[in-house]
């Protein structure tokens, strides 16, 4: 009798345990999709004022192509649309199968390609408070505001709106590794971006790119953002736009693991 229950004790944990497994299968096949893991995530610099790969322009500012889950998503357009269609047409983007538009914040090297896509109907991204609103509708295209974080896509988010001036949203793309965290210019503070978005979305960061607004910064203030960033678990940091030298310059010299060199033409390929 003693034995039979023990058999049946050590039985019924074993099923507990093996349901507990199953469950976070479940889980996770449910969210990040087994089936899509082989495609992966693309992200490929557009418009920058850097130059990563040859016979690609560059321009001050930024735009960044991005394939996740099934969606093609742009975030932010640049200057120009002559130099984000001609950048695209060279890395051979299709710009006609963008499914929306995430815009980080309301100045013109972020925003001067939206003309491209006048008239597509598309979706565009916005903080709540951009003054831009008008100017998108008046494109043809379709001004959606963003007060909070939000799920546009399957585990793709925009951020909320931090002041900086002006108010910025950043974009992130939930993966099993944590979040690639998009930054446009992080007027904010890209530190502070960085962890709203991962109080919001609860996961840790995994990779942050982007412009970082630290140009001009003096290397203290460099010195404890880079810090602050690896102290929440960033991996790995792309410098972008109006980062500035003093950033690439403190990563590549004291966490080279950690730096991610980068600008126009710049294409990274993840795992979902």
């Amino acid at each position: 009798m003693v034995r039979w229950l023990s058999f049946l004790l050590v039985a019924a944990a074993l099923l507990l345990v093996f349901s507990i497994i199953f469950f976070i299968f479940l889980l996770f096949h449910g969210r990040f999709g087994v089936g899509e893991t082989s495609k992966g995530i693309k992200l490929v610099v557009l418009v920058d004022n850097n130059e990563y790969a040859r016979g690609v322009e560059t321009a001050w500012g930024l735009s960044i192509y991005v394939e996740a889950y099934g969606s093609r998503i742009l975030f932010d357009t640049g200057p120009s649309p002559d130099v984000l269609r001609r950048n695209a047409e060279r890395l051979g983007i299709d710009l006609n199968s963008i499914n929306f538009i995430v815009i980080s914040h309301e100045h013109g090297d972020h925003t001067g390609g939206l003309s491209l896509f006048a008239g597509k109907g598309l979706a565009v991204y916005i903080p709540r408070e951009s003054l831009i609103k008008n100017e998108i509708e008046e494109m043809g295209l379709k001004p959606v505001e963003v007060s909070r974080t939000i799920e546009v896509a399957k585990n793709i988010y925009v951020t909320k709106p931090l002041y900086g001036p002006p108010w910025e949203e950043a974009m992130a793309i939930a993966t099993r590794k944590g979040l690639i965290i998009v930054v446009g210019c992080s007027h904010p503070g890209v530190a502070k971006i960085v962890k709203q978005a991962c109080k919001d979305i609860g996961m840790r960061p995994y990779i942050v790119i982007g412009g970082f607004h630290m140009a001009y910064a003096p290397m203290d203030e460099v010195v404890k953002t880079v810090e602050e960033l690896l102290a929440m678990g960033v991996s790995k940091i792309y410098p972008l736009h109006c980062s500035g030298d003093g950033v690439r310059s403190y990563l590549a010299k004291s966490h080279p693991e950690n730096y991610g060199d980068g600008g126009a033409g710049l294409e990274i390929k993840e795992d979902i």
